[in-house]
């Protein structure tokens, strides 16, 4: 996996990739995970990790804070899985840990929530 994360920033115009100096990397290295954008910060959960295992573990980052912060883990680690935000909530469906999976949850954060 690489060592570089890169963010684009599509704000700034016509979309530029900024480099690893200006972006903060995941607590968690992961790869082939779900990502979302709920109620203002962006949401990574499960993939594979290091070892490679599939993960629980979910985080945010803040922008405002540039900050990225743990969630409360999934109940099944997995990777591969799908989601969708429904009513500011994420709900991930399915994924693989060994072999395929019908579970689903779903993560909710409360508008004044601080993570």
């Amino acid at each position: 996996m690489s060592e570089i994360p890169l963010v684009l920033d599509v704000v700034a115009g016509a979309g530029v990739w900024l480099k690893s100096e200006e972006t903060v990397a995941m607590k968690t290295k992961r790869a082939d995970f779900v990502a979302a954008y709920l109620r203002g910060r962006m949401i990574v959960a499960g993939g594979l990790g290091h070892e490679p295992s599939a993960l629980d573990t979910a985080e945010a980052f803040h922008p405002e804070r540039k900050k990225w912060e743990r969630l409360a883990p999934m109940t099944f680690p997995r990777c591969s899985a799908s989601s969708i935000v429904i009513k500011d909530r994420l709900l991930v469906v399915g994924g693989v840990n060994q072999v395929p999976s019908s579970a689903h949850e779903i993560l909710y954060v409360k508008e004044e929530e601080v993570l």
